[in-house]
């Protein structure tokens, strides 16, 4: 199992370097050292082997989310600290990565729209009702609405085609979005906390 792991992350980092397509099994056993045999014996074909390497992806990310959730922070915290670790595995994807999956692996893009909606969206609603119920967040927001507003926002951040990083600074750009998004749905205690938050983080 761990040597499968192995080969599936090292796959799926190429995949993010250079995009889906980009990337043949004789670059996935040259990156990894080993030969198309041995990596025969762990994936199918190219597809099992994209198909892996997205689960695998996909559960990094909601392990990371579930382990920000478990300490149980006050939501804004916790809204930083889960953009944060989203928005820097997402940064290091090639601009092709997601063409790539529509046009040439629509099964896995498939997986990826339910893991988005499962989980992405899930714990950025849970972040808006737990603010609301602790009194951080206005209680007239339409949850729905500034969950996909919030999505599509990350989604423009790490995209190298709206915010390309020769011309910006990534660090800019999620510090700025983070404070765009809690001012905007902040109540007066919540304003106090994030201008508190934002003074330690100086």
């Amino acid at each position: 199992m761990e040597k499968q792991n192995r080969i599936i992350k090292g796959a799926l980092d190429l995949f993010m370097q250079k995009g889906v397509k980009g990337v043949n099994m004789d670059d996935v056993s040259n990156h990894l050292g080993i030969s198309k045999k041995t990596l025969y014996q762990f994936v199918r074909n190219k597809e099992d082997l994209v198909e892996k390497s997205f689960v695998f992806h996909h559960n990094r990310i909601k392990t990371m989310i579930d382990g920000i959730r478990a300490k149980n922070e006050n939501p804004i915290d916790e809204f930083f600290d889960i953009t944060e670790g989203v928005c820097n595995l997402m940064k290091k994807r090639n601009p092709s990565f997601i063409l790539d999956l529509k046009k040439y692996y629509p099964t896995v893009w498939e997986i990826t729209i339910h893991f988005r909606r499962d989980n992405i969206v899930k714990t950025i609603s849970n972040n808006i009702m737990n603010g609301i119920e602790k009194g951080l967040y206005r209680n007239d927001l339409k949850i729905e609405i500034i969950t996909k507003l919030m999505l599509s926002k990350i989604e423009s951040i790490v995209s190298e085609e709206v915010f390309p990083l020769t011309e910006y600074n990534f660090r800019e750009l999620l510090d700025e979005n983070r404070v765009y998004h809690i001012r905007g749905i902040a109540t007066l205690k919540g304003l106090k906390y994030l201008e508190n938050k934002l003074k330690k983080l100086k």
